[in-house]
C-alpha cells in the first residue's frame, strides 16, 4: 500500500514551530502561548524556543516550558538570528516548520489554514516555501494597522504564486513570523547562510535563497499571524493607522548581493533552473542597485555602443556582455542593419546609424557618441565581450579616483574562438607597473600610445560630442581616421587625462590572422586588428587647424593653462 504524499487531504501534516528569542523576556511567553493554544491535533505539534544567550529574565519565562510536552528549548550563547533560526529547525522534527519571532504570535487558526491550504494543492511540501498575510498591531495603543502585510509590501498585487521568471521586487516575502517551510528547504538554505555576516535580518537571506532554491514562492492570502510593534521593535512604527518602516536596511544589501550570488551556484539546481535562477538574480541585483528618491543620487547612465559588424556568434556575445551589466542604467546601442539576437523584455537597446557603407572606423565612433545619451560611453567592438563588473570599476574609479576623461582597465585576449591566449595583458608585460596610474595632458606625445585596446576604455561622452568630430572643411587624415580609437583616446588625454588601473574587466578578441604580442599591444589599431600609427606630421598639421577651428569651444571648456601650453606641446611633437 503506498503512503500518502503530503498533500494528500488523508493526512494531516506535522508541524515544528520555531521561536527565536532574544532578551525578549516580556514577549516570549505569550509567543509561545499563542503556538500552543493553535486550534491544531497537539500531537502534531512541536514548539522549539531558541534562547540565544539572552541576559534578562528569558531563561525565568522559558523554564516554566521546560516540562511541557509540546515544547523543547534550546539554549546557545549569543550568536544572532540566523544561527538561532538554525539550531532550531535543526533540533526540529515537524514535516512542515513555521518561523515565529519572540515578539510576535499566532493567530489560532494558522496550521489549520495552512493544513487546509495544502491539502487542496498539489505541491512537493518538501521544498514547500509559503508566505501567509499578517496583522499589524501596535501594542502601546492596541490599534491596527489599516493594511495587511501583503498590501504594504505589494503582495496583494501579485498572483497566488511567484517564481522566478516574475517581475525582481525589493522583498516580496513575510516576515519570519509569516513563513512556512518543508524541513527540507529550510534546513538547506540555512546552513548555507553564514550567520556571522547576518547576525540580524535573517529573512533578508533567508527568503530569496528558499526562492533560488525551491523556484517558487506560494501566497496564502489569509492573515494568520500577529506581526507586533512595540517600543523595542526595531524594524517599523504605526502612526494613524500607518505602517513606516524606520530602519535602513540598506547596508545589508551588499551582504545579500554576494551571498545569493554565490548560492546560484552553490545551491545544486538543475541546468535549466539554474539558468532561471542566474537571471532572476541578475534582474533582483539590478533593483536593488538602482537608486531611488531616499538615496540622494541618482547614477549615472552610461552608453555601451557596439561597433562594426560581425557573425552571429560575436555579435550575441558582445551584446549579452552589455546587457550584463552591474550597474543599473546601461543603455546599449546597435547600428542599423546589424542582426541582434532575442533580448530580454525592458533592455535599453536603440539602435544609431554609423555612416555609409565603407565609413571610416572613426566617423562610425563618433557617431555612435552623438547618438547615445549617456554621461559616459563605451566603444564595444563586435566580438569582445565586457566583464560584469566593467561599467562600475570604472565608475568607481572616475567617482573616488580621478576626474579624467578617460579610464582603461586591464584585458584577456581570446581567440575568435573564445579560447584564453593571455590573461591580465599589461600587467604580465610590465607596461602598466602601477596598480593605478593617472597620467596627466601633455605628459606624453603623440607617438606614444599608453592606452589598451578600445573595449577596455571609457570615455566622457561630451568631450567626444564637442570636440571629436572634423571642423567643417577640415577632414581626418585617412590614417588617422581608420585608426579609429587613436584620436579619442589623445583628445581625452590630452585634455583631461587618462586614469588606467590593473584589473582585468574584458575580453578582446584577436582579429583572424593576428598575431598576438606586446608589441601589437603597444600600438593603435584599426577595429579590423591592423596596427596603425598616424604620421605625426599630418596629424600635428591637422592638429593646428583642430584647435583654431575649436578654439572658442576649448576656451569656455579648459583653463587658460591649457591654451597656453597646447600650442608649446605641438610645436615638440615635430622635433
Amino acid at each position: 500500500m503506498s503512503t500518502p504524499s503530503l498533500s494528500s487531504p488523508s493526512r494531516t501534516p506535522s508541524f515544528s514551530i520555531v521561536i527565536c528569542n532574544y532578551n525578549y523576556a516580556q514577549f516570549v511567553g505569550q509567543a509561545i502561548d499563542s503556538a500552543l493554544a493553535l486550534r491544531y491535533p497537539a500531537d502534531k505539534v512541536e514548539v522549539v524556543v531558541v534562547d540565544d544567550g539572552s541576559t534578562d529574565d528569558s531563561l525565568v519565562v522559558l523554564a516554566r516550558y521546560r516540562d511541557h510536552p509540546q515544547v523543547k528549548v534550546v539554549q546557545q550563547p549569543n550568536r544572532g538570528q540566523t544561527a538561532a533560526f538554525d539550531a532550531g529547525v535543526r533540533a526540529a522534527t515537524g514535516e512542515l516548520v513555521c518561523l515565529l519571532d519572540s515578539d510576535d504570535l499566532c493567530l489560532p487558526d494558522k496550521l489549520s489554514g495552512v493544513a487546509a491550504w495544502i491539502a487542496s494543492k498539489a505541491i512537493d511540501t518538501e521544498r514547500l516555501f509559503l508566505c501567509h498575510d499578517l496583522i499589524l498591531r501596535d501594542e502601546r495603543t492596541g490599534e491596527s494597522a489599516h493594511d495587511t502585510w501583503f498590501q504594504i509590501v505589494g503582495i496583494d498585487k501579485l498572483d497566488d504564486v511567484y517564481d522566478l521568471d516574475g517581475r525582481p521586487m525589493f522583498f516580496p516575502f513575510s516576515v519570519p513570523t509569516g513563513l512556512v517551510f518543508g524541513r527540507a528547504l529550510v534546513t538547506e538554505c540555512l546552513a548555507a547562510i553564514p550567520s556571522w555576516v547576518f547576525p540580524r535580518g535573517a529573512d533578508g537571506a533567508l527568503c530569496p535563497a528558499a526562492l533560488i532554491r525551491s523556484g517558487c514562492v506560494h501566497y496564502l492570502r489569509e492573515a494568520l499571524g500577529v506581526y507586533r510593534i512595540h517600543s523595542a521593535n526595531e524594524f517599523g512604527s504605526l502612526r494613524n493607522g500607518r505602517y513606516t518602516p524606520r530602519i535602513d536596511l540598506r547596508d545589508r544589501t551588499p551582504r545579500q548581493l554576494h551571498f545569493l550570488d554565490q548560492w546560484v551556484d552553490m545551491a545544486d539546481l538543475e541546468p535549466a533552473h539554474h539558468a532561471r535562477a542566474r537571471s532572476y538574480f541578475r534582474r533582483w541585483e539590478k533593483l536593488q542597485r538602482m537608486p531611488t528618491g531616499d538615496r540622494g543620487i541618482a547614477m549615472p547612465r552610461i552608453s555601451i555602443a557596439l561597433i562594426g559588424r560581425g557573425d552571429a556568434a560575436a555579435v550575441s556575445a558582445s551584446i549579452t556582455s552589455a546587457l550584463d551589466q552591474r550597474h543599473p542604467d546601461c543603455e546599449v546601442l546597435l547600428p542599423v542593419g546589424l542582426s541582434c539576437p532575442a533580448t530580454p523584455d525592458g533592455a535599453q537597446i536603440r539602435r544609431y546609424e554609423d555612416g555609409p557603407d565603407g565609413a571610416d572606423a572613426l566617423t562610425r565612433l563618433v557617431a555612435a557618441a552623438r547618438a547615445a545619451s549617456g554621461e559616459s560611453i563605451v566603444f564595444l567592438p563586435v566580438g569582445d565581450r565586457l566583464d560584469r563588473d566593467f561599467v562600475e570599476r570604472h565608475l568607481f574609479y572616475r567617482q573616488y579616483g580621478a576626474l579624467v576623461g578617460v579610464t582603461c582597465s586591464d584585458i584577456r585576449l581570446v581567440t575568435p574562438g573564445g579560447e584564453l591566449v593571455h590573461q591580465n595583458a599589461f600587467a604580465q608585460s610590465g607596461a602598466w607597473t602601477q596598480a593605478v596610474q593617472q597620467i596627466p595632458p601633455f605628459a606624453t606625445g603623440l607617438t606614444q600610445w599608453v592606452a589598451p585596446p578600445l573595449a577596455a576604455c571609457m570615455f566622457r561622452r561630451d568631450l567626444l560630442v564637442e570636440l571629436a568630430g572634423a571642423p567643417d572643411g577640415l577632414p581626418w587624415p585617412a590614417d588617422m581616421a581608420e585608426a579609429g580609437g587613436w584620436w579619442p583616446v589623445q583628445l581625452a588625454l590630452h585634455t583631461s587625462g587618462l586614469l588606467r588601473f590593473r584589473e582585468t574587466l574584458c575580453s578582446v578578441r584577436l582579429a583572424s590572422g593576428t598575431q598576438a604580442s606586446y608589441g601589437w599591444l603597444s600600438a593603435p589599431h584599426s577595429p579590423d586588428g591592423r596596427v596603425i600609427e598616424p604620421a605625426v606630421a599630418g596629424v600635428t598639421d591637422w592638429l593646428r587647424r583642430w584647435h583654431a577651428g575649436y578654439r572658442a569651444t576649448l576656451a569656455a571648456r579648459l583653463p587658460d593653462a591649457w591654451q597656453q601650453r597646447f600650442p608649446a606641446w605641438l610645436d615638440a611633437q615635430r622635433g
